[in-house]
């Protein structure tokens, strides 16, 4: 009997989370019938995986733990639950770094860029960004597949690791089913009025504050523009974890105050489509990045897109979006301002965007 067993402890994560919770329920659709399932989650995830997964059957087993990635008992734990658990040959499945060490199986690793190998020696010192090369090295190495999710993310990783050339695959990432579901205009505005939205009066930024999604600069060239009184639109910030928006109200308190900038907590995917198709643009100002599935996202809702030409942004979003030098403040507002001022030029990009 085959066994598939998958890695999901970063469900509940924003970013990788949002993959694993697409791909998961996929995968178990297309997998034969006859295949086990081994699934590895936190405890904190039982109603989430419920909801994902309502049907499971006697073909899967979930086991709960608390090791998280990065801790030693990541390399302990969990090859012993395979052990314990798999009676047949198996493939493990990890949608992140590091593999487990001590595993016994194949591996099919998904690297989604490889931001951390820039950053790291920048932040953490020379030290911690060795340990980094070596580790997701190492994880490469062991497996025996590599997935990423773009052309961009590939060349990257091919930088660093030049070895994998015959083993890596570039697999884009999809969205969830609920983006492709027409959603009515009373329904955005419901749900928009219900978070506090004003529904076509405001400009959306999904993802978090790490120094590459370059949200500080997005926020200071709205604060200009709103200064200058040449935007009335308010910035609101979703698919951010908490303590990522507390970072915010204390370096921008008093425009969070007023209600300039706000913040949308973690919802499920018919809010956020909601939240999505109620703005009157998305901005991305990324200074890389392996993927940007928020740009795919509102596209397939019919949102107009602006986002920075860098990483995989432009092969992403294709002649959907307009662009701008993300490290230019005046070239990101007056691409902010010609998508609000120009309706043929919003139309020009929910139209190629649905595409």
């Amino acid at each position: 009997m085959a066994w598939i067993v998958f890695d999901a402890r970063k469900i509940r994560d924003y970013g990788v989370g949002t993959h694993i919770q697409g791909l998961l329920p996929a995968l178990m659709r297309q997998a034969p019938p006859s295949f086990q399932w081994l699934l590895l989650a936190p405890m904190e995830a039982q109603p989430l995986l419920a909801s994902l997964l309502p049907d499971t059957g006697s073909t899967v087993r979930v086991e709960w733990t608390r090791a998280r990635p990065f801790e030693w008992r990541t390399h302990v734990e969990i090859p012993w639950r395979v052990r314990r658990h798999v009676d047949g040959p198996c493939v493990f499945h990890a949608p992140y770094f590091p593999v487990p060490m001590g595993l016994r199986c194949p591996v099919v690793l998904t690297l989604h860029d490889a931001i951390l190998l820039e950053v790291w020696p920048r932040r953490a010192g020379p030290w911690v960004a060795r340990f980094a090369r070596w580790l997701i090295g190492w994880s490469a190495e062991r497996s025996a597949c590599v997935v990423t999710v773009s052309q961009t993310a590939a060349r990257q990783i091919l930088h660093y690791f030049p070895g994998l050339a015959d083993k890596i695959h570039v697999i884009p990432n999809g969205i969830h089913p609920a983006f492709r579901v027409p959603i009515g205009t009373d329904e955005v505005e419901r749900q928009c009025r219900t978070l506090g939205l004003p529904p076509r009066e405001y400009l959306l930024y999904v993802g978090n504050d790490k120094p590459h999604k370059n949200l500080h600069r997005l926020i200071e060239v709205c604060i200009d523009l709103w200064r200058q009184q040449l935007m009335t639109h308010r910035l609101v910030l979703a698919g951010m974890p908490e303590a990522a928006w507390r970072r915010t109200v204390r370096r921008y308190y008093p425009w969070t105050q007023q209600g300039w900038v706000r913040w949308v907590p973690y919802c499920d995917v018919e809010t956020l489509r909601a939240v999505y198709a109620g703005a009157a643009a998305l901005v991305q100002p990324s200074l890389d990045g392996g993927f940007g599935l928020p740009v795919v996202e509102a596209m397939a809702v019919g949102t107009p897109v602006v986002c920075s030409r860098a990483g995989a942004l432009p092969e992403v979003a294709g002649d959907a979006a307009v662009y701008f030098d993300p490290t230019d403040p005046a070239e990101m507002a007056q691409a902010i301002r010609r998508v609000l001022e120009d309706q043929d030029l919003r139309s020009a990009c929910r139209e190629r965007g649905r595409r």
